[in-house]
């Protein structure tokens, strides 16, 4: 039987706080940052190829995929997107809700389709955080 030691308990103690304390600063991090849903897309990729590159800011729409792999029917709504069906056996990738933060995404992986949200390259705030440029 595995006996651990007074030295053992600190360090797995420190390393739980740690990982606490770097999950909770993420959490507050993305909670405090606001989008306007007029720089968001959700970029919807089938089998690793683009399929279609939906704005999130404009009125109600569902987008079908129709693919050899399967059906899916996403909803885009309120500044956001969201799987509401899918013929994959498990139903996975409804359960994943509504996304409308950058880098959220929704995975079908029976049917091979993939949601992620992204900014849009030609917004103010991405070309600040872009690099400009490279020097060796």
């Amino acid at each position: 039987m595995l006996k651990l030691k007074k030295g053992d308990l600190w360090l797995i103690a420190v390393l739980v706080a740690v990982g606490i304390l770097w999950l909770g600063l993420r959490y507050f991090n993305e909670q405090s940052h606001t989008y306007n849903p007029a720089d968001l897309n959700a970029v919807i990729t089938v089998d690793g190829q683009l399929y279609k590159n939906v704005p999130l800011n404009g009125a109600t729409e569902q987008i079908e995929i129709k693919t050899e792999f399967g059906h899916n029917i996403l909803k885009k709504f309120d500044g956001g997107i969201q799987m509401i069906s899918a013929d994959c056996p498990k139903k996975i990738s409804m359960a994943m809700g509504f996304i409308s933060r950058p880098n959220e995404t929704i995975i079908c992986v029976p049917n091979r389709v993939y949601v992620e949200i992204a900014g849009n390259k030609g917004s103010k705030e991405n070309e600040e955080d872009e690099v400009d440029a490279y020097v060796r």
